[in-house]
């Protein structure tokens, strides 16, 4: 089998939310035609609080959830969010029928502050 470096990786699944929106690695990935899947998408619910997230979320009639999975969806990635509760899966889902306007991708866009949740010692990128 050849090694790896001579196949085409088929996504980079990688910490990516409105804190940690990681444009460096995701700007490398689109340029070799790699798709990015993220993971965290909602920092661990730390966005569902915040309040631009809210503002928005108010002005569509949806969750902070479904605004910040549709934010990420709009970006081109796939996104892996979890729950325990049924609910909150369904309701996930509707963040496929949410259109953020660029208003609403430019506020998100600002609340990049490389706030990186997961860094196990040894493993984190130096990338940052």
């Amino acid at each position: 089998m050849p090694p790896l470096a001579l196949k085409t990786l088929a996504t980079n699944q990688i910490e990516l939310s409105p804190y940690l929106q990681n444009r460096k690695v995701v700007d490398w990935a689109r340029e070799h035609g790699i798709h990015i899947t993220s993971y965290m998408t909602l920092a661990y619910g730390k966005a569902l609080k915040d309040e631009v997230i809210a503002r928005i979320a108010a002005k569509h009639n949806a969750t902070p959830a479904q605004v910040i999975l549709a934010w990420a969806m709009g970006e081109g990635y796939a996104v892996i969010p979890s729950s325990t509760k049924r609910d909150n899966l369904a309701s996930n889902l509707k963040a496929l029928d949410l259109q953020l306007d660029d208003e609403d991708r430019q506020a998100i866009a600002a609340l990049d502050c490389n706030d990186r949740l997961v860094s196990p010692e040894g493993l984190a990128p130096q990338w940052d």
